[in-house]
């Protein structure tokens, strides 16, 4: 267990009615805290701040006290499931996962892997099997990309913000060394697997609203008169070829 981990409670005084106050729960874990109701609620004066606990021995305190031993006890069980399966724990997994909320916490890589899992099954009927290897490649570059810049193996799916994507689409250019057009087809399938997931209620938003990856498109140039006339003068077999051939050449002709 991360020493990091703590569950403790405490009362809410600002919903103080006739003395009585709802009893809090809070998760910190790295930093990060997750906050939810206990369903319980005493009197203010019998609480203990500092024990964060009902004082006294009374029935009401033994009470409320057994039951804020069971809720810690059930957070504490459902922490120690979820770090055994994903590579980084957040307060807020934990507090959902015990409230019965997202109990199948999704990340990055896994989502690729049941897409690509899918993908592979519809290779040859409406999928191309050129698309599924590009989507194999992409979820290797990110594999790569979360080891060496988060130092680890996943990341969660609502970590997911526009700097990752950024820093993605840096590291595809200058660790992997893909000019920016190629950077570009390669943030599509990110977008595709992040976009379905905000869709499916995954994730609470979608960084790619805000971040636009440019494929660079570059000015093509002309050609010349010769290559024109190389072009119109090639013997094509396909028949479909020869007349996107002469419409193209009939195109051409007209812009001169």
């Amino acid at each position: 267990m991360r020493s990091t981990f703590k569950v403790l409670f405490y009362v809410n005084g600002s919903k103080e009615k006739n003395g009585i106050v709802p009893i809090m729960g809070r998760v910190t874990i790295n930093g990060s805290v997750a906050q939810f109701s206990c369903k319980q609620s005493i009197h203010k004066d019998l609480w203990d701040v500092k024990g964060n606990r009902a004082k006294g021995k009374s029935k009401e305190s033994r009470d409320i006290n057994l039951a804020l031993d069971n809720i810690k006890a059930q957070i504490i069980k459902h922490y120690q499931r979820i770090s055994d399966r994903e590579a980084f724990v957040t307060a807020e997994m934990v507090r959902n996962a015990y409230q019965g909320i997202g109990t199948e916490y999704e990340t990055l890589l896994r989502a690729f892997d049941k897409e690509n899992e899918a993908f592979a099954k519809r290779v040859g009927k409406d999928r191309s099997l050129s698309t599924y290897q590009k989507y194999l490649t992409v979820r290797k570059y990110l594999a790569e990309f979360i080891k060496v810049n988060y130092k680890r193996s996943d990341i969660a799916m609502n970590e997911l913000t526009e700097d990752f994507i950024r820093d993605y689409c840096l590291y595809l250019r200058n660790e992997v060394g893909l000019a920016q057009s190629s950077v570009w087809i390669y943030s599509i399938p990110l977008k595709h697997i992040v976009t379905t997931a905000h869709y499916n209620g995954k994730i609470a938003r979608n960084p790619f609203a805000q971040y636009k990856v440019d494929p660079d498109h570059k000015e093509r140039g002309f050609l010349t008169e010769d290559e024109l006339q190389a072009f119109t003068t090639i013997e094509l077999n396909n028949p479909d070829l020869e007349l996107a051939r002469d419409l193209f050449v009939l195109l051409s002709d007209k812009t001169f």
